[in-house]
């Protein structure tokens, strides 16, 4: 469930306490107008998310939006889609025939079609569409889908701090045998499953960075999950992040997690002579 988590969270995995917020200020550093950077939980039930009127009156106050990647890019899940195909092996045989035949039966039960219908697709895709069952109820909502909508309403710009390629090659970084491991431990223990997301999206209500490094961290994010998933794609973000704040005041989506810690985006943008100030909301 590690990548699954990052995705769907990306908590950070060396965080230092910060205020409770999830919605910082980027100021400082000869900046005329600020920027603002916000914490996302990437799905969720559309109950646990409150658009509030500070969140919007910041977007309103920039003149660009970014998520991680460009969510408004017509070609976007075609592109997805080719990343995730398998090159010279398949799913069964990855996973193996005894556990691939017991995994196809629950999994139909749990996501609504066989296993073997996804047979040529990497195991993130099925641990993905397992997540979504995770969470317990039928209208779900991409907050940050929700923030690019009014943005797109405003006439915003909007862009991507990096591409669908860069999101798999991450994801890549993950050896195939690990990824059938978690797909396994996500079918064989989906109620455990069900319990740990509704726990991270309680902590996450909370706006507490802290409490939500915690409870992954107590839940086996380390290693090269966090080198790759997390450092990595911070430091590749703030050169994109300083351009676009240089240029004009932007709004930034990103998932929690890369939010804090010494090598999160926080403590990146602050070496970099910003000023960073959580925002009430």
């Amino acid at each position: 469930m590690r990548i699954i988590f990052c995705f769907l969270l990306c908590i950070n995995l060396g965080l230092k306490a910060q205020p409770t917020s999830l919605l910082w200020e980027i100021s400082g550093k000869g900046l005329q107008s600020p920027s603002y950077l916000f914490g996302s939980f990437h799905l969720m039930c559309s109950s646990d998310f409150q658009f509030q009127d500070a969140i919007k009156e910041k977007i309103n106050r920039t003149k660009q939006f970014y998520g991680e990647v460009d969510m408004s890019a017509p070609n976007l899940q075609q592109e997805l889609v080719g990343l995730m195909m398998l090159q010279g092996t398949s799913l069964d045989e990855l996973m193996g025939t005894a556990d691939f035949k017991k995994a196809d039966s629950i999994f139909n039960k749990l996501a609504g079609i066989p296993l073997k219908a996804i047979v040529n697709f990497k195991p993130f895709m099925a641990s993905s569409m397992l997540a979504l069952q995770s969470i317990p109820c039928t209208d779900k909502v991409q907050p940050e889908t929700r923030l690019m909508e009014y943005a797109q309403k405003l006439k915003l710009p909007i862009k991507g701090l990096e591409t669908i390629q860069d999101q798999m090659n991450a994801i890549d970084s993950q050896p195939l045998d690990s990824q059938v491991i978690a797909l396994k431990q996500s079918i064989f223990g989906f109620d455990s499953i069900k319990t740990m997301m509704l726990s991270m999206i309680n902590l996450y209500k909370t706006k507490n960075p802290d409490s939500l490094y915690h409870f992954i961290k107590s839940n086996g994010g380390n290693g090269n999950f966090e080198a790759e998933l997390l450092i990595k794609r911070n430091k590749n973000w703030i050169p994109v992040i300083i351009r676009a704040i240089q240029d004009k005041p932007s709004f930034f989506v990103v998932g929690a997690g890369h939010l804090a810690a010494e090598t999160g985006i926080i403590a990146l943008l602050r070496k970099e002579g910003y000023t960073l100030k959580p925002m009430a909301y």
